[in-house]
């Protein structure tokens, strides 16, 4: 659902804003939000749900306090996001840059991490409960290594085709090539935190399977204080400018994930999932995806052409690698889709 929300933006910014102007991101809001219920919509079919207003009944009280903590890490998330914010308006047209570039960066993210957490979330939560600890990282595993099969093309295609992308995207009417400069040079930095914001998506579902709430989001404090002396540290003894908050996030995403797979290594185990070969072997490929889409997207001189050019060569070279190479989340992703096309 977050990525139709975020394809609802999309679709309102390129084929509304001729007829709505600014207000066009405004409808694409809207049209976002419908199709996240519309998608909803399927499996509601058949249930029979009646509103009860009942405060006292047990199960309300244990979501109040499993929520609580997560009403904290929001708290956590929104003065991390006023302070960016506010630091970013210093600088001219940084703003703007870096929500374009976060744009493009929630994409693989909803697309990606959040599919596979939200999906692996409910079989979680059934293992947990039963006491699975086998059957409960086998399947925590094979999430991770399909969020790594595809963030990881995902990043490394971002960057080699940073240019392409914004341009054939947002560079219409009144944003220049200075603007897209910016935005290239925001999205650049932004890709470093990409896999782990990624990977902690999985992480911080699993956790939570195990009805955790507290820690997660405590993590979450300490890691808008990782934002907080990363930014103003760069901003004090370097000239990067905008540069430095976005690095900052970077360093919030890396600094998160790393502090809770610490303080979660005895809930979730790690060891023996061999998410260390299925990286190696995504970085291998993602090597061969950057030299195919860097070459491919010479070809062109269109940003759309070297967009379609450099996205279809990479996409063919990490694949073929991947198959190469073996590696197992491909077998399982591929399984899935054919199932689903089956029904």
């Amino acid at each position: 659902t977050t990525s139709a929300y975020n394809i609802g933006i999309i679709i309102g910014a390129l084929l509304l804003t001729p007829f709505l102007g600014p207000f066009a991101l405004v409808a694409g809001v809207l049209i976002g939000a419908l199709l996240q219920v519309v998608l909803q919509l399927p499996g509601l079919r058949g249930a029979s749900y009646r509103p009860v207003l009942d405060l006292k009944h047990p199960g309300v009280r244990r979501v109040l306090r499993l929520y609580a903590p997560v009403a904290l890490g929001v708290a956590f998330s929104t003065v991390g996001v006023l302070l960016d914010r506010n630091l970013a308006s210093r600088f001219a047209g940084a703003a703007s840059a870096m929500a374009y570039a976060t744009t493009l960066i929630q994409f693989p993210l909803g697309l990606v991490a959040a599919a596979v957490a939200f999906a692996v979330l409910p079989t979680l939560s059934r293992q947990s409960s039963a006491g699975d600890q086998q059957g409960f990282s086998a399947t925590f595993g094979m999430g991770m290594k399909v969020v790594l099969l595809l963030v990881l093309p995902a990043t490394f295609g971002l960057a080699a085709l940073s240019g392409p992308i914004v341009a054939a995207i947002f560079q219409w009417g009144r944003f220049g090539t200075q603007e897209a400069s910016y935005t290239a040079q925001a999205l650049l930095l932004y890709l470093p935190g990409l896999p782990a914001a990624a990977i902690d998506q999985v992480l911080l579902f699993a956790i939570y399977a195990h009805k955790r709430t507290l820690m997660p989001n405590l993590v979450q404090g300490v890691a808008v204080l990782i934002y907080a002396a990363t930014a103003l540290g760069l901003l004090a003894f370097t000239s990067l400018g905008f540069g430095a908050l976005v690095i900052g996030n970077s360093a919030q995403w890396i600094g998160h994930l790393l502090l809770l797979a610490w303080l979660s290594r005895d809930l979730v185990r790690l060891r023996g999932l061999r998410l260390g070969e299925a990286t190696l072997k995504g970085l291998l490929a993602s090597g061969a995806l950057v030299a195919a889409a860097w070459a491919a997207a010479q070809l062109a001189r269109a940003p759309l052409a070297q967009l379609m050019l450099g996205g279809a060569a990479g996409a063919a070279a990490y694949f073929t690698v991947c198959l190469l190479l073996r590696v197992e989340a491909l077998d399982f992703f591929v399984g899935v889709l054919l199932r689903k096309l089956r029904r």
